[in-house]
């Protein structure tokens, strides 16, 4: 008897959806990467553009049932998915999980898992009242650098942690693209304290093994929008018309020069190497860039968090620096460790591999230096890609579970509040708890 293939259909076909869950659920993971299409079977597509699912198909050689946005119930009712992958624009992950657990399928979500606390609660009540799971693909985690660290924390080698220092910095090309997307409205993506410092905001969590119970933070838009620093204008102040603005504009003469047209409405990102059109989610008749007066949420954040436990943390992220990473540092009662990580893409968008290795330095409260390398590993983001593939359409490793690696709807509730207490403790000036917000 045949073994019955696991079920998997998928809300929204974007670049990530391509390379994280379509092409190994198909049998076509890029470099080396696993794939599960003896066990596992994608049986439905639901995005608001077909053409673009349809020059998918073409490219890979594929057939797979596409469905409108609006078809969530009917593509469920059609396809019977065991589980669904949940990964289009953050906006839409509500509706869509809430719409496969009460369908009875278990869910992935693409982190981060909502947009606020009030669609947390939706998620949380449908996924209890249901008996269903949301996982939500923190892959972050699954770094070897980051697991190194994690089994620091748990072995006790730093004794309690005092607190964390966390600065994260994204550089021009990175930076600059959430601000061309539909990222850049708070409505669709909750702004980046949530949809790009969620995964920082779960590392913590995840490291401490801790609570989050108060924000407080500063912030604002200062590179981007219609007053952004860097923004070109005419010799009496005033905006330069759409063309010559990118012309003139130090981002676009860095990274888009001779592959992108000023005068057309479309920046490849570079790496993609299907090159889909997103005719529907960005129409050539409406320009947009930058410096549009549409952008609204912050392009820096400095933050103070502290937690259940008693420790604190002190971070920051900045959406338009030199170079790309993070520094950070943990200070414990036995010593402290530190990092510090690059992954400055190269001109075509790429990270450069040499990156993907990692160094930690562990000062002993009493005693030498310690320099532990951690070897570098193949997939994207440091190898984290493939190691959480694994997880989500495989079997949970052993390391996974000791580690905690695969992360929970609470997890993904936890990050999504961090980052909601952040802007609104930048907007009110006052600090946000945390639990009152989930309640």
């Amino acid at each position: 008897m045949a073994k019955t293939k696991k079920r998997y259909a998928l809300c929204g076909l974007s670049t990530r959806a391509i390379y994280q869950f379509v092409l190994p659920l198909i049998g076509k993971n890029r470099e080396g990467g696993p794939n599960f299409d003896d066990k596992a079977e994608l049986v439905g597509i639901l995005d608001a553009d077909r053409a673009r699912v349809e020059a998918f198909f073409g490219k890979v050689g594929v057939s797979i049932p596409i469905y409108p946005a609006k078809a969530i119930r009917r593509m469920i009712k059609e396809t019977k998915p065991d589980t669904l992958i949940v990964v289009g624009p953050d906006a839409t992950h509500c509706a869509h999980i809430v719409a496969g657990l009460k369908a009875g399928c278990d869910v992935i979500a693409e982190k981060p898992m909502v947009i606020s606390c009030k669609q947390v609660q939706r998620v949380q009540e449908a996924e209890q009242r249901n008996g269903r799971r949301v996982s939500v693909a923190h892959n972050y985690r699954y770094t070897p650098t980051h697991k190194r660290l994690k089994r620091m924390i748990q072995g006790g080698e730093l004794g309690r942690i005092v607190n964390v220092e966390f600065t994260y910095n994204l550089d021009t090309w990175h930076g600059s693209s959430y601000f061309y997307r539909w990222n850049r409205m708070r409505e669709m993506s909750g702004g980046l304290s949530i949809h790009k410092c969620c995964h920082h905001f779960d590392l913590a969590n995840w490291w401490l093994g801790d609570i989050p119970e108060e924000v407080f933070a500063f912030g604002g838009l200062t590179y981007y929008g219609p007053n952004g620093a860097i923004r070109p204008r005419d010799a009496r102040g005033k905006p330069l018309s759409p063309e010559e603005e990118k012309r003139q504009c130090p981002i676009f003469q860095k990274h888009y020069t001779g592959k992108a047209d000023a005068s057309s409405n479309f920046i490849s990102p570079g790496w993609d190497e299907f090159g889909l059109p997103y005719d529907v989610q960005y129409p050539t008749g409406e320009p947009r860039y930058i410096y549009d007066d549409a952008i609204k949420i912050e392009d820096t954040y400095s933050a103070v968090v502290r937690y259940r436990s008693g420790a604190t943390m002190a971070y920051s992220c900045n959406f338009c620096t030199p170079w790309e990473g993070y520094v950070l540092a943990f200070n414990g009662t036995k010593g402290r460790v530190e990092i510090v990580h690059r992954s400055d893409p190269d001109p075509t968008g790429k990270t450069n591999p040499a990156a993907d290795s990692g160094l930690i330095t562990f000062y002993p409260l009493f005693g030498g230096k310690q320099l532990i390398e951690i070897p570098a590993v193949a997939g994207g983001h440091g190898g984290a890609d493939f190691a959480i593939q694994n997880d989500l359409f495989g079997s949970v490793a052993q390391e996974s579970r000791e580690l905690k690696l695969v992360a929970d709807s609470q997890a993904g509730a936890l990050a999504i509040a961090m980052g909601e207490a952040v802007w609104r403790s930048i907007a009110s000036g006052r600090p946000v708890n945390i639990a009152k917000m989930l309640s």
